[in-house]
């Protein structure tokens, strides 16, 4: 998903004449990130239990889901 997303923003960038340098994370930055997004998501769902807060719990669910996302998509990444 991240090479698709680089790669449009590439053309785009070429038809607007502008040079912006996209990153490229690698492997370990990826499950990094999604054990990070995973902590704060169960985070937020506790709190939103504990507290009854609907809010709170959207954004920790919301948190989850990023952290599976970003862990499958670091499974189709080369090592870098």
């Amino acid at each position: 998903m991240i090479k698709e997303i680089n790669h449009t923003c590439g053309k785009l960038n070429e038809k607007l004449g502008i040079s912006v340098p996209l990153p490229n994370p690698g492997k370990k930055t990826l499950k990094t990130t999604s054990v990070c997004h995973f902590v704060a998501g169960a985070g937020l769902v506790a709190a939103g239990v504990v507290f009854s807060s609907k809010w709170c719990a959207v954004l920790g669910g919301i948190g989850i889901i990023s952290s599976v996302v970003l862990r499958q998509e670091s499974g189709g990444k080369d090592e870098q």
